[in-house]
């Protein structure tokens, strides 16, 4: 129902004749056909939302409600036109994907919007910016996380763009445009200083009103202007480069405030994107009507992703469509893209960007990441574990186990996510090292294998491990000792908790990513079945180091890449083609190798 809330201190309808709508109520025949004709001939406004009804359509509702109803409803109709146009801030649509916006917004503290163009991405932030500046719910839709801090004053917004001129057309102008009607023209005082013009933008880069202050920055700036401030509210618009995403998330901390970045993902796949995506997870689709065919793994044909939350719980993704927007003109956009690449379609109307760097792994998924205790999903399976050691830095390790279909579920790794991330994203291909390569590094043989050991011992119970696999250089490689050159398989054996470790097979690298590769394959137009379609590489959810290696590295970085330690343990594995071996006996030998570490 049209809200007939003052605008400029008038009722909406004073924008037309009152008198003349209430004279509408006393006309007799004649005025009443004449007013039939005046409905037939009336023009109302175009709108994309109040669709303009025919003739027939009239001639039905003069029918239905009576002619003077339907002039009520034009005039009303019309009011609504004007006040949208006036006061947006109040009067201004809500759409769809700004509810949603909303909703992960007051679940996290930071989320990426990444739209197609004319989504109306930066609609919504400059709207929600608009709010926080004003303090006050004067529409009646200001989200929860904006109501729970308008009571106080003082807020701190800082707004960034690309630069200053983009600043003032794309960022300050729209900023401008959600106001209330009535601090556009506001005379300047000591609560209200507004000043604005379409050539400079606001006076200064910021504005004031009632104590509440906003800032117009952009990225040509020394990143110092940033540097040592407090804020509530930091919108970023169009790509912003990742060490001023770093600083600016600080800057939020002591006021516990939100961080919005909106963008188009013209650039492609890059940092900025990928430290958003890479640790995210798809929870939300849409009909996607330019892409019918599958467009991204774990989301189904003919759909592209809409939300997705980041599985540490840091931030969440909202992927503005632009068919989604109805004051987009949708028919001219798909004209537009008429015989475009599907990477063009998805960036330009879906938002979505590919990784076109090329990851090893391109159909590593959701679909093989499981959840829940892996002797409950594989109650029958045969354990193994991989090392990969990396001198003074921290050795990375895998479990998994075999079931009785072949399928490997790696279910524990080593570090994992409570020593922090392995690798992390950067400017370089396969990211840069994380705190968990060096957090406690620096364990000698003995350590590794007490820490072991305390890893598949949980009370009383303890794993069968049936065999360990190691690097094979690192295997081969003699150590000196007193008693003359021995291997790395040889201290552990002799370690003060045994382990009897194996060389894995020496396979080039290359020939280990195909491996895996072929154990991630299975046909996605099928249903899955553990028996006869389903890929055979699982992974825990736990397994946050190895995932995040699976889905970005790609060996441009060489021996030194960052995330490519979690890729050779599990290459270790794979290559020496673990199996479930199951019945009595074997049980019994399986429970005397595990007594000794296993072979």
């Amino acid at each position: 129902m049209f809200d007939f809330q003052r605008l400029h201190g008038r009722p909406i309808l004073a924008y037309t004749n009152r008198i003349a709508v209430l004279q509408i109520m006393s006309m007799d025949s004649e005025q009443k056909d004449r007013l039939i004709e005046k409905i037939l001939r009336y023009k109302l406004t175009e709108h994309p939302t109040l669709p303009l009804p025919d003739k027939k359509q009239r001639m039905t509702m003069i029918d239905n409600i009576g002619p003077e109803k339907v002039m009520e409803l034009f005039i009303v109709r019309e009011n609504r036109v004007v006040a949208e146009s006036s006061d947006p801030h109040r009067y201004g649509a809500e759409l769809e994907a700004w509810k949603d916006a909303d909703e992960l917004l007051c679940k996290y503290n930071e989320i990426v919007g990444l739209g197609g163009n004319r989504a109306g991405k930066t609609e919504w932030a400059a709207k929600r910016m608009a709010q926080a500046f004003v303090g006050a719910d004067l529409s009646g839709n200001v989200p929860p996380w904006i109501l729970e801090r308008i009571h106080q004053r003082g807020l701190r917004i800082w707004c960034l763009h690309t630069s200053s001129m983009t600043s003032i057309a794309m960022q300050q102008t729209v900023f401008y445009k959600y106001l209330p009607a009535e601090l556009k023209n506001a005379k300047r005082n000591n609560n209200i200083q507004i000043s604005f013009t379409q050539k400079n933008g606001f006076s200064e880069n910021t504005a004031v009103y009632m104590k509440n202050q906003i800032w117009f920055l952009n990225y040509k700036q020394d990143i110092k202007v940033v540097e040592g401030g407090e804020v509530d509210f930091v919108w970023c618009d169009e790509l912003v480069p990742q060490d001023w995403l770093d600083t600016l998330r600080y800057r939020l901390v002591t006021r516990n405030g939100k961080l919005l970045v909106t963008f188009t993902p013209v650039q492609g796949y890059t940092q900025t994107v990928k430290d958003y995506v890479n640790s995210a997870k798809i929870t939300k689709w849409k009909e996607s009507e330019l892409l019918p065919n599958n467009n991204v793994l774990g989301v189904p044909a003919g759909h592209m992703p809409y939300t997705a939350e980041n599985i540490y719980g840091r931030h969440a993704c909202v992927w503005f469509h632009s068919k989604l927007n109805p004051y987009n003109n949708w028919t001219r956009m798909k004209q537009e893209l008429a015989g475009r690449s599907s990477h063009d379609i998805k960036i330009r109307c879906y938002g979505w960007a590919d990784q076109t760097a090329g990851t090893e792994f391109p159909y590593f998924g959701e679909v093989n990441i499981f959840k829940g205790d892996v002797m409950e999903l594989v109650p029958e399976g045969t354990n193994y574990m991989a090392i990969d050691p990396a001198g003074a830095r921290n050795w990375f390790m895998l479990w998994g186990r075999v079931d009785m279909d072949g399928i490997l579920w790696i279910y524990r790794e080593w570090p994992d996510q409570s020593y922090g991330e392995w690798a992390l994203p950067s400017d370089k291909p396969d990211g840069r090292p994380g705190p968990a390569q060096r957090s406690g590094a620096g364990r000698g043989v003995n350590e590794y294998s007490e820490l072991i050991w305390g890893l598949e011992t949980q009370g009383n119970t303890r794993e069968d491990i049936v065999e360990r696999y190691i690097d094979p250089r690192t295997a081969g490689t003699e150590t000196i000792t007193k008693e003359g050159g021995v291997t790395i398989v040889d201290l552990f054996a002799e370690a003060t908790v045994p382990l009897y470790l194996l060389p894995s097979a020496a396979v080039p690298v290359e020939e280990r990513v195909i491996l895996i590769n072929d154990m991630l394959c299975y046909d996605r137009e099928k249903p899955l079945d553990r028996e006869h379609n389903h890929p055979k590489i699982m992974v825990h959810e736990s397994c946050q180091n190895l995932i995040y290696s699976l889905r970005e590295w790609t060996g441009a970085d060489g021996q030194k890449g960052a995330s490519k330690d979690p890729i050779d343990a599990l290459g270790y594995l794979v290559v020496m083609q673990p199996r479930h071996y199951g019945g009595e006996q074997w049980e019994k030998q399986v429970k005397q190798m595990a007594k000794c570490g296993s072979y």
